[in-house]
């Protein structure tokens, strides 16, 4: 796991129980690499082929904040428009969100 840590300054106290899992759930179009993000961060790897992710993978880390050990469990999202549909569910008690775009589709759609 990695250790997160804020600047002395900007320590609040915590807003969950240690006990509690963490849920960060990261959406995006198909094909602008979510999983590759996920990947690099929680498995400190990167294989350079991989099937489109279907549905979903959940990724499970420990990490520690403020000298408490949190589990967090990434959920990362398949962007195929058939899965569209199941990405409300996946919204539910998620704490945070990674949006992952790309930037040339972006500006080919303004």
């Amino acid at each position: 796991g990695a250790r997160l840590q804020q600047r002395p300054s900007e320590r609040s106290p915590p807003k969950y129980d240690a006990a509690e899992n963490v849920k960060i759930i990261c959406l995006g179009d198909s094909a602008v690499g979510k999983s590759k993000l996920m990947e690099r961060f929680l498995l400190d790897g990167f294989k350079p082929q991989q099937l489109s992710t279907f549905a979903l993978t959940l990724y499970k880390y420990t990490a520690t904040v403020d000298g408490k050990t949190i589990l967090v469990d990434f959920w990362d999202t398949a962007g195929q428009e058939r899965f569209q549909s199941l990405h409300a569910s996946y919204y539910h008690k998620a704490h945070a969100c990674i949006m992952s775009t790309w930037q040339n589709l972006c500006r080919a759609n303004a």
